[in-house]
C-alpha cells in the first residue's frame, strides 16, 4: 500500500486551503467523520461534549438540546460516503460557533455509493461495487441542563461485490453481499467539576450472513472522559476503544490535549490526533487520523448559504466476519484509498444533500487476523471512479 503519511496529508490540506483563500500563511501557529464519518470512518469526538459546560453565557439547556451524538466508531464509517468528523465546535470562547454543534457527524443520514466494474489484477473477471447505508443517533429522552443524556444509535449498511472472481488461496467465490447491522446507546454524564464522562456500546453483526452464528457478532465499546485544562479554554481528552472489527482488534487507549489558541483553530494533540482550521466563515480544513491507517483530510469551501464545495483524501477500510471462515478470528477486509470532489446543497429544515465523485486506488480485498500481517486470499483491483449520494439531517 502506498499511504500518504499523516504529516504530509496535514501539510497538503493546509497548503491548499491557504493558497485558495488567498492567505500566504495561516493566522495561527498551526481541526480524525466523522473519523467522521469515519464511515462513514472516524475519530471519537468527546471534546464536542463540552457543550454541556457553557462558559460563554449561552444557556446550557440550549446547547444540550443540540448536543451531537458521540461518534460511535473511532474509525471511518462503513461505506465511506461520509468522511469521519473532526473535532467538535461546540465549546465556549474563544471559538466562534460556525454551525450546529453536530459538526460533520449528522445524527440522521442515508445514502448510496457506486463504483463501476474495474479489472481484477491477475484474474480475468472484473468487479463492481455498490452500497447503501443508513444511520441514526438521537436522544432517547429529552435532554435537560445538568442531567445525564442517553442517545440511541443505529446503523445499517449493505455492500455488494458484483464479480465472478475468486479468493485465490482458498478458491472460494468472493462474497457477493456484505451486511452491517448495529444498534446501541451512548451515555453522557456531566460532572460538577465541569468534566464530562460517558461511553458508547454498540452490538450487532458484520458478515455476509448476519447473525448466522454467535461468532459472527461484533461490538463497539467506547469510554471517554473530557476535563477542562487549567486555563479553562483548552481540555484534556481521555478515551478507550475496542471493536473486533477494527484494524487493530485490541483495546486501544487514547489521550489528547485539545488546544484552542483562538477562534479559528482546534487541535487534538495526542492519540487520536486531529486538527480543524477555519480561517473564516467560508473555509474549513480538517485532518484526523486513527490507528492504524485511518486518515481523512478534508477541505470545504462555502459558496453561499445553500452550496458548498467539498474535496477530501482518505483511506477506507470495511471489515467483516465471513460465515464460512476456517478460523474464528479471521476477518475479511475491503480496503482502498480515495480522493473525492463534490457539491453539498442545503435543502432547508436541516437537510443537506451531498454528491461526490471519487477516484479509488490501492484497492484490495483480503482475509487475515489483523490488518498488517497474516494476509491470505489477497485480491487486488485496478483503480477506477466512483460516485456517492448522501442525504443528511442536522438539527
Amino acid at each position: 500500500m502506498r499511504l500518504l503519511t499523516p504529516p504530509i496529508a496535514v501539510a497538503l490540506a493546509l497548503a491548499v486551503a491557504g493558497v485558495s483563500a488567498g492567505e500566504p500563511t495561516p493566522r495561527s501557529a498551526i481541526d480524525v467523520t466523522a473519523l467522521p464519518p469515519v464511515d462513514d470512518a472516524v475519530t471519537l469526538a468527546p471534546d464536542s461534549l463540552s457543550a454541556l459546560r457553557p462558559r460563554d453565557g449561552t444557556r446550557a439547556d440550549d446547547r444540550v438540546a443540540l448536543l451531537p451524538p458521540v461518534e460511535f466508531n473511532l474509525e471511518q464509517d462503513a461505506f465511506a460516503t461520509e468522511p469521519a468528523p473532526g473535532p467538535g465546535l461546540g465549546a465556549g470562547p474563544p471559538r466562534r460557533r460556525f454551525e450546529s454543534p453536530y459538526g460533520s457527524a449528522a445524527p440522521v443520514s442515508l445514502g448510496g455509493f457506486w463504483a463501476p466494474a474495474t479489472d481484477v489484477v491477475r484474474q480475468g473477471p472484473s468487479l463492481a461495487m455498490n452500497a447503501q447505508f443508513a444511520r441514526v443517533a438521537m436522544p432517547i429522552v429529552p435532554p435537560s441542563e445538568g442531567r445525564p443524556l442517553w442517545i440511541g444509535v443505529g446503523r445499517f449498511g449493505r455492500l455488494e461485490l458484483a464479480t465472478d472472481a475468486v479468493l485465490p488461496d482458498s478458491g472460494r467465490p468472493i462474497p457477493d453481499q456484505l451486511w452491517l447491522v448495529e444498534t446501541g446507546v451512548t451515555h453522557v454524564r456531566p460532572r460538577d467539576d465541569g468534566s464530562t464522562l460517558g461511553g458508547t456500546f454498540l452490538f450487532g453483526s458484520a458478515s455476509d450472513r448476519p447473525y448466522a452464528a454467535g461468532r459472527d457478532l461484533t461490538l463497539v465499546a467506547v469510554a471517554f472522559l473530557q476535563t477542562p485544562a487549567a486555563n479553562d479554554r483548552d481540555e484534556w481528552s481521555f478515551s478507550a476503544f475496542y471493536s473486533p472489527t477494527s484494524q487493530l482488534p485490541y483495546p486501544l487507549p487514547g489521550v489528547a490535549y485539545v488546544w484552542r489558541p483562538d477562534a479559528t483553530l482546534e487541535a487534538r494533540i495526542g492519540v487520536p490526533p486531529a486538527i480543524e482550521w477555519r480561517p473564516d466563515d467560508d473555509w474549513t480544513v480538517s485532518v484526523n487520523w486513527f490507528p492504524l491507517v485511518n486518515l481523512n483530510a478534508t477541505v470545504r469551501r462555502r459558496l453561499d448559504e445553500s452550496f458548498s464545495l467539498v474535496a477530501f483524501y482518505r483511506t477506507d477500510t470495511q471489515i467483516y466476519f465471513l460465515a464460512d471462515r476456517t478460523r474464528n478470528d479471521e476477518r475479511f477486509f475491503v480496503f482502498d484509498q480515495r480522493a473525492a470532489f463534490g457539491l453539498e446543497r442545503s435543502l432547508g429544515g436541516g437537510l443537506t444533500l451531498e454528491l461526490l465523485g471519487s477516484w479509488l486506488f490501492d484497492r484490495e480485498l483480503f482475509q487475515g487476523t489483523n490488518f498488517t500481517s497474516g494476509r491470505t486470499d489477497v485480491v487486488e483491483l485496478e483503480a477506477g471512479p466512483a460516485v456517492s449520494l448522501q442525504l443528511s439531517w442536522r438539527r
